[in-house]
């Protein structure tokens, strides 16, 4: 177990050696060593590249081995004098009678131990007692009692620090939710499936309470470094994000030769028959065999324009193909929980939203009085995160084909699902990539679903104008849950409210997403 004054060590020399690097990542980065077995300053002279990378990019991993594998730099960074130490108590529970803490609000210049989150203890006797009798019955409590543990928990913890930062934050609410899990996790299917790692609702609340109440406290503010401008990687935990296996192993006993082979036996299939060759039962199991050589050319660096992965593998460019090639890269069945999605989570869904309408788009679309269909739920949804519906759906005449779709409907490049008119049970749609028609097929579902994974199946990241349906999707109905890493872009995007360029922040779970999950999960407990 790594103590306590090495891993404040290792925070100051990744502080001092990626200045711009959050607060958060560089706490992830410190338990994802510990995890990886590092107890002392030593054992970082073993650690790898690839032991980081989820976390930094390539250039600042380099940085930091350079840093520790340097004695002179090592020596260079003074070890934390060792502080008081606080009473190292586990939070406690409900049940438990625990004292007040008596610890005096300490400004920013305080010299408090690193540590305090960890040693944290929640105390209960000022919590409201609907509130411990929900806990200690594992329900999920009031929207007014949590707002009010709240409230008491972070005076508590600006005992410690007046402005505690988001990964001190994390702790907290992390160590919360592990241990009443019934109670504060997000969850899906009643607690069977965790959303990220369970305490991101709680965490969020828990900032924004800690913002509110420093918003006018210029000196507790914390002060982080703009990170420098430079080129995006090619690749990077975006592109591997969710995937069981993204770039996978060659097969034993098999050489590229010979999966180059089978390659090509599909290639002068499709020569002679075009896409009616994948009628043929030999295509989908050659697909299967040759997954290593897909993922190969669809990782590659830099990337490879789409036009040239079609033209390798043409039969990769059908509805079920996508679908298979999804299921073999994050082991999810999409069609089968996209088609379950409406009956599962459908009733829920409209019930809440007719009980919460949050705005008036939301309002115009229950008027409509439909049924839990995947378009009017997907309706329902993209009007309460103010997301338009074109920037992942179009419409078009029935008359429009893959050829005359880019010229007539200006495609975007990100991915998009065009459905050709009339609305009906076998709807015809084609999706479009790059901006140019890479798939065609019939029934709405199957359309969403081809869709969906584009964005896994060729490394692509959320459009801004769609990131909260799309992650939604994700997690909700999909089932992808990573606890760290994002589909999201990084970067400046378009504010909703002002219609400026902001920068937007880096979440793990968009907050739009996580904040509806939990109201939709706290209804659900009591309309069942």
């Amino acid at each position: 177990m790594m103590c306590d004054d090495t891993s404040a060590w290792i925070r100051e020399i990744i502080q001092a050696t990626l200045p711009s690097l959050p607060e958060e990542k560089i706490y992830l980065l410190v338990e994802k060593l510990r995890m990886q077995g590092v107890e002392s300053r030593e054992d970082l002279m073993y650690v790898q590249e690839e032991d980081m990378v989820d976390f930094i990019r390539p250039i600042q991993c380099r940085k930091l081995l350079d840093c520790w594998k340097l004695k002179d730099s090592v020596s260079s960074v003074e070890t934390p004098p060792r502080q008081l130490s606080t009473s190292a108590t586990p939070v406690t529970s409900p049940s438990s009678s625990s004292s007040p803490m008596s610890s005096p609000l300490a400004s920013p210049h305080t010299n408090v131990k690193n540590n305090w989150p960890e040693t944290f203890q929640v105390n209960w006797n000022k919590m409201p007692p609907g509130l411990l009798s929900t806990i200690t019955s594992g329900k999920r409590p009031s929207p007014s009692d949590r707002r009010q543990f709240v409230r008491v928990l972070v005076d508590d913890m600006r005992k410690y620090e007046a402005n505690p930062t988001r990964a001190q934050c994390l702790i907290i609410t992390r160590n919360i939710t592990r241990q009443y899990p019934q109670s504060f996790a997000d969850t899906l299917d009643d607690v069977k499936t965790m959303i990220g790692g369970g305490y991101e609702s709680l965490l969020s609340q828990v900032k924004v309470r800690v913002e509110h109440l420093n918003r006018n406290n210029t000196l507790a503010r914390h002060r982080v470094s703009k990170i420098a401008t430079g080129a995006t990687p090619a690749r990077g935990p975006a592109d591997s994000y969710g995937c069981t296996r993204w770039q996978p192993e060659l097969p034993p006993e098999k050489t590229e030769e010979s999966l180059e082979g089978l390659r090509q036996k599909m290639t002068d299939i499709y020569t002679h028959d075009g896409l009616a060759g994948a009628e043929r039962g030999e295509i989908q199991k050659l697909m299967k065999a040759t997954y290593y050589l897909q993922r190969k050319m669809i990782n590659s660096t830099p990337a490879v324009p789409l036009e040239d992965i079609k033209s390798q593998w043409p039969y990769l460019f059908l509805p079920r193909s996508m679908c298979a090639h999804f299921e073999l890269l994050t082991d999810i069945q999409i069609l089968r929980v996209m088609e379950a999605f409406p009956e599962d989570k459908g009733r829920i869904i409209i019930e809440y939203f007719k009980a919460n309408p949050s705005n008036d788009e939301v309002k115009k679309v229950l008027s409509l009085e439909k049924t839990s269909t995947f378009p009017y739920l997907l309706d329902l949804l993209m009007a309460h995160f103010k997301e338009r519906r074109d920037a992942l759906i179009l419409h078009a005449d029935v008359s429009v084909t893959a050829a005359t779709a880019k010229a007539s409907l200006a495609l975007p490049d990100s991915p998009h699902l065009i459905l050709l008119d009339p609305l009906t049970s076998d709807q015809r749609w084609m999706v479009s990539i790059e901006g140019q028609v890479v798939c065609e097929g019939a029934s709405f579902v199957m359309g969403l679903a081809v869709v969906f994974t584009c964005f896994y199946n060729f490394n692509l990241q959320y459009q801004d104008e769609a990131a909260c349906i799309l992650e939604f999707i994700q997690r909700s109905c999909v089932g992808i849950n990573p606890e760290r890493g994002t589909k999201a872009r990084h970067g400046k995007v378009t504010s909703k409210k002002s219609g400026k360029m902001v920068q937007k922040k880096v979440t793990s779970l968009n907050p739009h997403v996580c904040t509806l999950l939990r109201k939709l999960m706290d209804f659900e407990w009591d309309f069942v």
